[in-house]
């Protein structure tokens, strides 16, 4: 059975059906499904051989991680390999014996499959910064996720937009499809021993449905540019960073990256990172438990002489998401302070920005040997990176 099915991220399916679109004439006795979370339920009844490969690119499904487990118990004989395009799945769960998770590539940023980093290859750091800007601060929210609903909400609630640019382009889009309006319902943790977390996370609630110091943003990331819906028919991370991006970017200097997952210890590298980089801001993870600990141990600059990452170990997501905040908030307010350490450092950026390029292209090639050997049964000479 072969099936190439969805993936949202038109980048991402150009990519693999790129990469993989020989496979049934090489292997035809192999199963192949490259799906994401809305198709991964289809995967367990369409299995024919002994020998399956799902390449999944998305987030964890919505309903958890059962739906994998209920594929790879169903099939306990079967051998099953995940391709991912993020690190560490393989650690996030006690896995069955017939499972092997490959990291096979960095997150689709082009749509060269040779290229998958694209133009970003051939740019300069931003370093045309306004010092004269008094919002040194970045929070870049397009899709409501609920840890972003949480964070943008927390922000206003202590006055946080005093200091950063918080966007939230979709948030309209999301209170008029969803059937609350109450954060509560989509918010999934535990505040019983967070009350005052909970309490400026609410008042600032009812500013976000205001409007109220959220900062305005008129065109959509992707196509269709006028709809602020997330109905974008083509990803385009190149031009959304030229076109979009750069004029957010000239005024800050700090920036909360806001990662697709926060809720598994699942570093997420994608362009958010990347455009951080690129636009010289000092990081701040808004992201799963251990995310700069794997930067860090990566070769990842994150700032430890700057940025206070003492969050990326709390298991509390509410915890996390307050310190992160909090345990930061001087260098927002004490600006020129600031700025002069962004002076001092700035040349940094530009190794990240390199860090990213030479380990996607890495990555795709240490995925390739990795499910190379996983077909011809054979890891032996191999060391399995994560």
């Amino acid at each position: 059975m072969i099936y190439f099915g969805k993936l949202n991220n038109t980048q991402t399916k150009t990519f693999v059906d790129a990469e993989l679109k020989n496979f049934a004439t090489t292997y035809p006795d192999v199963d192949l499904f490259t799906v994401d979370h809305s198709e991964i339920n289809f995967v367990a009844d369409q299995i024919e051989n002994d020998r399956v490969i799902i390449y999944y690119a998305d987030q964890p499904p919505y309903d958890g991680l059962n739906i994998f487990f209920n594929l790879f118990n169903r099939y306990p004989n079967k051998k099953f390999c995940i391709l991912t395009d993020q690190p560490g799945w393989k650690y996030i769960a006690q896995w069955p014996v017939n499972v092997q998770w490959i990291w096979y590539n960095f997150n689709v940023i082009g749509y060269d499959p040779n290229n998958i980093v694209d133009d970003y290859r051939n740019i300069d750091c931003f370093t045309n910064k306004n010092f004269d800007s008094k919002k040194i601060g970045i929070s870049l929210n397009r899709l409501p996720r609920s840890h972003r609903l949480c964070l943008l909400s927390y922000m206003l609630g202590v006055g946080l937009d005093q200091e950063c640019v918080i966007t939230a382009p979709l948030l309209t889009w999301h209170l008029q499809t969803n059937n609350t309006s109450d954060i509560m319902d989509v918010v999934p943790w535990d505040f019983s021993s967070h009350n005052n977390f909970k309490d400026d996370m609410l008042t600032g609630w009812e500013r976000a449905k205001l409007t109220d110091g959220i900062f305005p943003v008129t065109v959509d990331a992707y196509p269709p540019y006028e709809d602020l819906e997330p109905n974008q028919i083509l990803f385009d991370n190149f031009n959304n960073y030229q076109n979009n991006l750069l004029p957010f970017y000239k005024n800050s200097f700090v920036e909360f990256v806001n990662f697709t997952v926060y809720d598994y210890s699942l570093p997420w590298i994608c362009e958010k990172i990347l455009h951080s980089q690129l636009a010289c801001n000092f990081p701040i993870f808004v992201a799963g438990k251990g995310t700069v600990e794997w930067l860090r141990t990566h070769e990842f600059d994150v700032f430890d002489d700057i940025i206070n990452h003492a969050y990326d170990l709390e298991d509390d997501p509410v915890l996390r998401m307050q310190k992160l905040v909090i345990d930061n908030r001087d260098l927002l307010q004490h600006q020129k302070h600031t700025k002069d350490l962004w002076v001092k450092h700035q040349l940094r950026f530009r190794d990240n920005v390199e860090w990213f390029i030479k380990n996607s292209d890495k990555s795709v090639a240490t995925g390739k040997k990795l499910l190379t050997h996983w077909l011809t049964n054979d890891f032996s000479n191999v060391i399995i990176s994560t």
